[in-house]
């Protein structure tokens, strides 16, 4: 995990319901209110983190078969498998100055996949090799060594430009893949996480809570 990332509340649906965190100096939601901030021009940078709506691997040699329950997304050129995401972006409720892709790595690899932006057509129970979402332009990020039970980050900024459907795609070269953890995994906080870092008009305070 990338330092200076803090975390706290919970996800459900919409801005108002996803993890909001003020920064401003040390200020973080729920702590001392720090002087700078009531200082401030009225902006301030949060980080929302939002979870997928939808999310599956496909393999090659099973056609058909869905994997959407499943609590892994695997990539992993020995089986011809891929994983795939969807999230859907509400209005931001300022600039998007990074969008971050989190996964978590149960199983590693010696060469993690390369993430690509794909189309948004498709749900858990009806996603699979035989109808696998298409790639809509060249790799976001690449990663190579992922340690068993760490996090994996790929900055997606090029391709959050706003709100609606956005889609990803894991794909490797490697014949030692990657499980990482699914939205249906048992610990949720082991989850998929897009989290996008925004400019917002300054509410009750940096150290106020929400």
């Amino acid at each position: 995990m990338k330092q200076g990332v803090r975390w706290g509340g919970r996800v459900v649906a919409g801005w108002a319901a996803c993890m909001l965190l003020t920064r401003c100096g040390e200020a973080v939601n729920g702590m001392e209110d720090d002087p700078r901030c009531r200082e401030s021009s009225g902006l301030e940078v949060r980080e929302l983190a939002l979870a997928p709506v939808a999310d599956s691997y496909v393999e090659e040699d099973q056609g058909p078969t869905v994997h959407g329950t499943e609590r892994k997304l695997v990539a992993d050129n020995l089986s011809r498998r891929s994983a795939w995401l969807r999230f859907e972006v509400p209005e931001p409720p300022g600039p998007v100055l990074r969008a971050t892709l989190r996964l978590y790595a149960l199983d590693g690899s010696t060469d993690g996949p390369k993430l690509y932006p794909a189309t948004t057509d498709w749900t858990e129970d009806s996603l699979s090799w035989t109808k696998a979402p298409e790639l809509t332009g060249g790799p976001l990020g690449d990663v190579g060594l992922v340690p068993n039970g760490s996090w994996v980050e790929y900055d997606v900024t090029a391709a959050v430009a706003g709100s609606g459907p956005q889609g990803f795609a894991l794909v490797t070269e490697s014949r030692n893949g990657v499980d990482f953890a699914s939205k249906e995994h048992a610990r949720q906080e082991l989850a998929p996480r897009l989290v996008l870092t925004v400019e917002a008009p300054t509410g009750m305070g940096c150290g106020a809570r929400r």
